[in-house]
């Protein structure tokens, strides 16, 4: 994503965003108000219906005592004079209207009374009579003068006080949130101009922390690897200057060389500088697949002893002569990559061989904390502690009098090193006690 694209996608503002999160809590809330008020509408239904029945007993009783002492003739001339003591009309009707609910039907031919909820009419059966006694609508009809109900003024009433009240909460909720999203789309942004050591600050607010957390380890990761491949790359470019300028030399020479035998001898060299060339550059290959966590780790559980005493008789053809080798492995198991510890070992083995005077000794054993312990001693000059941390950078010689045929490309402990935090372990470089350098590697060993 470009830096372009990145900021177009942070554009939104703090205002924008608490506008998205404030509109939707209030209408996920209106949503749950009325929803909520529905449910208990039709919970409590019946039972309001029933205690409105029970609360009209005493005036259905009374109208029909009245009734039962005037005669048929004056029963309407009787409800019109009781009326006028009720807030609500009290008349006869000859039967229920036509879209009665069956529930009402069955209640009347039981000689109940049954009350229309919604329109808030009670219909009574009278006895020795087949018309119904009308009393209703109960409660009064809302004033038209108003053009809002009570139910909406309280309704409108109690979101104001909750929206105002979410809306505070919110606003300084994500206030924090905004600052520390800024701060990392800022470090983003600067991060991907081209900065690789920009770092976000500490996020302040503990849901945002892991993120500034995570980018600062990804940008100190990604800053490692650039640092890595430039160095790589840089360093490449170096080593292939000296075989290239032989090659262009050797070009030249056989353009000119009449001589059989030296126009052979100039084409062999050629084709040894482009062997070198060939495994610079493959050396090198490998090297960035194993930084790029590319080649993978397979755990084995091997005799020490059997495998590094095994290991020593493959190097001994390469040690100088005069320089003794000797092995000191403590015996039981451990697991690691047998071909990538044989490449780490082997490395090891022959910088040691390079700079040791008369010995060499290879210790091999486990530590207290179960850590698998390789210690590599000569008796050379050793290394000066300041340019310790530096022997595994890639392509470095320290001991710049070397040629080519005994000092390699500064692959070699590089290797080493990746090899070793492959394991999930650490390689290190100290004082020998026979007066050199000690190399030693410490690989983590998987849980049984």
């Amino acid at each position: 994503m470009s830096t372009r694209r990145l900021r177009g996608w942070l554009k939104p503002s703090l205002g924008t965003l608490f506008a998205r999160y404030f509109f939707a809590t209030m209408l996920v809330e209106l949503i749950i108000i009325i929803g909520f008020g529905f449910l208990v509408t039709k919970l409590y239904e019946n039972s309001d219906r029933d205690g409105k029945l029970q609360f009209m007993n005493g005036t259905v009783s009374l109208i029909r005592e009245q009734l039962a002492q005037t005669p048929h003739r004056d029963w309407d001339r009787k409800l019109a004079d009781i009326a006028r003591a009720f807030s609500y009309p009290v008349k006869l009707i000859a039967h229920p209207p036509d879209d009665f609910e069956p529930e009402g039907h069955a209640a009347l031919q039981g000689g109940r009374p049954y009350l229309d909820f919604d329109s808030q009419l009670l219909y009574v059966p009278l006895p020795h009579d087949p018309r119904l006694l009308l009393l209703g609508p109960l409660e009064a009809p809302a004033s038209n003068s108003s053009w809002i109900s009570e139910d909406m003024e309280i309704l409108l009433l109690w979101i104001l006080l909750t929206g105002s009240t979410l809306g505070t909460l919110i606003y300084f909720s994500l206030r924090p949130l905004w600052k520390d999203l800024l701060e990392v789309r800022r470090k983003a942004e600067v991060f991907a101009d081209g900065d690789f050591s920009a770092r976000a600050q500490p996020s302040k607010s503990r849901l945002l922390a892991p993120l500034s957390l995570a980018f600062n380890s990804m940008a100190a990761r990604l800053e490692r690897q650039m640092e890595t491949r430039q160095a790589l790359s840089h360093a490449i470019a170096h080593e292939i200057r000296t075989p290239i300028a032989r090659l262009r030399f050797g070009l030249t020479m056989l353009e000119e060389e009449e001589d059989e035998q030296e126009w052979r001898r100039y084409r062999e060299g050629m084709e040894r500088d482009m062997q070198e060339l060939e495994e610079l550059f493959n050396t090198s290959m490998e090297f960035a697949k194993l930084n790029r966590n590319e080649v993978p780790l397979h755990w084995e559980t091997v005799d020490l002893y059997d495998w590094f005493d095994d290991l020593v008789d493959l190097v001994t053809p390469l040690k100088p002569p005069g320089i003794a080798l000797e092995l000191d492995c403590a015996l039981g198991n451990g697991a690691f990559d047998r071909k990538l510890m044989y490449v780490a070992s082997r490395n090891l083995l022959l910088n040691a061989f390079k700079y040791a005077n008369a010995q060499v000794r290879l210790t091999v054993c486990h530590n207290a904390s179960g850590q698998l312990l390789i210690h590599v001693d000569d008796d050379g000059c050793g290394i000066p502690e300041a340019e310790r941390d530096k022997v595994f950078e890639p392509f470095l010689r320290l001991d710049r009098s070397r040629d080519r045929a005994t000092g390699g490309y500064g692959l070699g402990l590089s290797f080493v090193k990746l090899i070793t935090e492959h394991h999930g372990g650490q390689a290190s470089v100290s004082a020998s006690e026979l007066g050199g350098a000690r190399f030693t590697l410490r690989i983590m060993q998987p849980q049984q």
